[in-house]
């Protein structure tokens, strides 16, 4: 089992916290991490995140179909809605 605990950006409404996950340039989905909360904001700018396990990230991921953890990946696009982009 890891140890490692990993900065995990997520979205909340209310008290209920959902996993942001990404996509990799072949469409792959990956859950997205960072070592440290600088390099979260550094990459994504501000956030709302949690400190989750690496394997308790795993167990969270799975289910969704994620198999791949991007450990601080230099730059993560937040998506645009339709309605922003009007």
């Amino acid at each position: 089992m890891s140890s490692r605990h990993l900065v995990v950006p997520v979205r909340c409404a209310g008290e209920i916290a959902t996993l942001r996950v990404g996509r990799l340039p072949d469409g792959t989905r990956v859950g997205i991490a960072f070592s440290t909360p600088a390099g979260l904001r550094a990459a994504a700018g501000a956030q709302e995140w949690m400190r989750l396990s690496e394997d308790s990230l795993r167990e969270l991921l799975v289910p969704l179909g994620v198999h791949r953890i991007q450990l601080d990946p230099t730059m993560v696009v937040v998506p645009v809605s339709a309605a922003a982009a009007s």
